[in-house]
């Protein structure tokens, strides 16, 4: 499973509760997507980053710019 590579955010294990209170194990999966973002020292990089991590600004996401012909 991929995780935050920003804020380490990762699977987290929990239960999931019935009407009748029955407990079953379920995993709490990180909404994360593989972004191109640019780095503080200026390369450019793929990696996992959390939508979380996106709404607070805390990554720069880096534009493909087309070549001229």
């Amino acid at each position: 499973m991929a995780a935050c590579q920003i804020c380490g955010k990762r699977v987290m294990h929990g239960r999931r509760v019935t009407f009748s209170g029955e407990r079953n194990p379920r995993l709490f999966k990180p909404n994360v997507h593989k972004m191109r973002v640019r780095l503080p020292d200026g390369t450019v990089k793929r990696i996992y980053v959390c939508t979380k991590c996106l709404k607070a600004g805390k990554v720069v996401k880096a534009v493909k710019v087309p070549k001229e012909s």
